[in-house]
């Protein structure tokens, strides 16, 4: 079996190559889709994991704020010898003769709360792996660890709500189910699990309903809870818990505090089990292994030959190896910009053999695994590149689809001359499922961050580059240069400033006095959630209490983190254009307040519609984002934030000094009075 020697670690890439650090991509590639601090920001390391290393990190007076925040939040006891704090007059035993009820905080758990071996669950009603999870694994999960007692199952909720936008009301919806008993939540439980395609994509509080009458609930109580949102901030609680221990995505699991990730089959659970019970640690949970002395060059690994699709000669003396989701915008934009030069350049001359490996993300892109399986079906005749380049070319065509793109994909197969029912067979066998699953717990076990992903003989360059980069790493790797291209220089590391940072306003929009003695500068992302967050519960105290009374200005900055937010930059333009009609502010309320509207769609539509509702010269606003009028500029602040040590979103520098994440009032309005103080105002 052939192997190609690949990088262990991914983190190193500098010296002549760092003209190749920075580029687009999509992550994270750990399943899910929004990489978040405890202080709820959103992490740029997913976009560019080398530019989050060189940025400077938190201050430690900030580093210890956001500790102290974080022991404000509490988990369930999870060590050996601590059992479940449990509220005894809520078990029941259901139809399978399985103990349920509640914890003291309010956690539905199912088996004996006695157990030794005690499973959190953090997932998520739409997540449609967590379904997986349901449905494959837990029965068998019941049968041979809870019903025995050696475990016992607490389920959290971690609603991504930006890709899944009724999560959160199917999480409030089980929670108003348990309003009348334990039995009842797992019943509405069991219904969200079993249907998501009757409700994930509409209104659903009214289908929820009928759950709860078909459940024998008392429909009346269970629609007022629903219609309050009753718990809507417990389970935002839950999200930012499972944000504290680690988790990222769904579904996860804490199996006595420790980490595993992803639906995974019954018998991996076993083995972790028993791992666990004989006192060892998970593989995912153990330290990292050190990257060697400074200025050593990576170490490659074996890297096993499991691949979808290959073209050009394996004996060339270049390989290149890209890791893929079909989903994934910068992908698309890899394969119909760039993958004709390195093919027509490289590939037809002999000089590059071409392997390419599935990484569908699918939390970020659910649609990208069965993208992955229908290229690899019609490799089976000998299409496998056809398919690929027409997946990628209808990426807008199907990336939406829920219900109808089996028959999309079967045209698509029709069209390039493929027999529709060997296709579709092929499609319904299951066949190609553990080898795209092989391929995406080999890119984990390399740490790779994000979506396209490539190998030019075994060194990693993240993200969809030009052609000029291909270009540059083959002729190393030709000349046998590109291992020193990789060796990083003996420097330095940087200086924290030891004050505030010179932040530069420019012409940025800002609202306030200028002459204010307060001056917050914000680098935001119009796509991400804590934003949000801070735009509805943070930023209108500050503008009534600070701004209004000529104590503060407030400066606009952009951050898009492109690779996750893939309309953060368009929107950032949208507000510029906006401003040129003096109405920045208003489309700025729009973006956040009607997030779910655009995000994760085709918006230049919706854009032109805000704009109209906002009477601005609609033609000339659509003209400004057609032409990219900000596009440069929106980049600029960008280049700018990462300078400054700018990681996540939101970011904030109040007088210089910098705040990271959706902080609560309480916080700026401190360091607002204590800067106001020093000033004398």
């Amino acid at each position: 079996m052939r192997r190609y020697n690949l990088i262990k670690s991914l983190g190193i890439l500098t010296g002549v190559f760092i003209l190749l650090l920075f580029a687009a991509g999509c992550g994270p590639a750990t399943q899910e889709s929004e990489l978040t601090d405890e202080s709820g920001s959103e992490d740029l390391g997913s976009m560019n994991s080398e530019v989050a290393q060189a940025v400077q990190e938190e201050p430690e007076e900030q580093q210890a704020e956001s500790e102290e925040q974080d022991n404000e939040i509490s988990t369930e006891p999870v060590s050996d010898d601590v059992g479940l704090a449990i509220d005894a007059e809520s078990i029941e035993v259901d139809d399978n003769g399985l103990m349920v009820g509640f914890t003291i905080d309010g956690h539905a758990f199912r088996g004996d709360p006695d157990a030794s071996i005690v499973i959190q669950e953090y997932s998520d009603y739409q997540c449609p792996f967590c379904s997986r999870f349901y449905f494959d694994t837990l029965p068998s999960i019941e049968e041979s660890q809870l019903a025995t007692g050696e475990a016992v199952l607490v389920y959290y909720d971690y609603p991504l709500n930006n890709i899944h936008p009724q999560a959160s009301a199917a999480a409030n919806a089980a929670r108003c189910a348990g309003d009348q008993g334990a039995i009842a939540y797992w019943a509405m439980h069991d219904a969200l699990f079993s249907s998501p395609n009757q409700w994930s994509n509409i209104d659903a509080n009214a289908i929820f309903a009928g759950y709860a009458e078909e459940i024998g609930l008392d429909v009346d109580e269970f629609e007022n809870c629903q219609s309050t949102g009753k718990y809507v901030d417990v389970v935002e609680a839950d999200l930012d818990s499972g944000i504290v221990a680690g988790v990222t995505g769904t579904p996860s699991f804490l199996i006595n505090g420790q980490l595993l990730v992803g639906a995974q089959p019954a018998a991996v659970f076993a083995d972790a089990i028993e791992i666990i019970k004989s006192g060892d640690q998970l593989a995912s949970n153990e330290p990292e292994p050190s990257q060697g002395s400074p200025g050593a060059a990576p170490t490659p690994a074996a890297f096993e030959d499991e691949f979808a699709g290959a073209m050009g000669d394996p004996a060339a003396p270049v390989t290149i190896i890209e890791f893929t989701d079909y989903q994934c915008p910068y992908c698309a934009q890899h394969s119909l910009d760039t993958m004709p030069g390195v093919v027509r350049e490289m590939v037809e001359t002999g000089r590059v053999y071409y392997v390419l490996k599935d990484l569908p993300l699918d939390q970020l892109h659910p649609n990208a695994r069965f993208a992955a399986v229908a290229t690899r079906c019609a490799g089976e005749q000998d299409a496998y590149w056809e398919m690929h380049d027409t997946v990628f070319a209808n990426q807008n065509e199907w990336a939406e689809q829920t219900t109808s793109i089996k028959n999309m994909f079967s045209g698509y197969a029709g069209d390039i001359g493929l027999d529709e029912a060997d296709f579709s067979s092929c499609l319904e066998s299951g066949r190609h499922d553990q080898s795209v699953e092989a391929n995406v717990n080999e890119a984990r076990s390399l740490g790779i961050g994000g979506t396209p992903f490539f190998f030019v003989d075994g060194y990693p360059l993240n993200g969809a580059r030009p052609l000029e980069h291909f270009q540059i790493a083959v002729e190393l790797a030709e000349e046998g240069r590109l291992a020193e291209a990789f060796t990083p220089p003996d420097e330095p590391e940087p200086q924290e400033p030891s004050g505030p940072q010179d932040v530069p306003i420019g012409d940025a929009f800002s609202i306030g006095d200028p002459n204010a003695p307060v001056t917050i500068v914000e680098y935001t992302d119009f796509q991400c959630p804590y934003c949000s967050r801070h735009f509805q519960e943070t930023y209108p105290q500050i503008i009534d209490n600070y701004v209004d009374e000529g104590l503060v200005r407030y400066v606009f900055k952009d951050f898009p983190l492109n690779n996750i937010h893939p309309q953060a930059s368009l929107a950032a333009q949208a507000a510029r254009c906006a401003g040129n009609q003096e109405s920045f502010l208003e489309m700025h309320e729009l973006l956040f307040s009607r997030q779910n509207e655009w995000s994760g769609k085709s918006p230049l539509d919706i854009f032109a519609g805000y704009a109209e509702e906002l009477e601005i010269d609609s033609a000339a606003f659509e003209q400004c984002l057609a032409d990219g009028t900000y596009a440069d500029a929106v980049d600029a602040d960008l280049q700018e934030g990462v300078q400054l040590g700018v990681t996540g979103t939101p970011a904030f520098f109040i007088n210089g000094y910098p705040v990271s994440g959706a902080q609560p009032y309480s916080l700026f309005e401190q360091a607002i009075e204590s800067l106001m103080a020093e000033a004398g105002g």
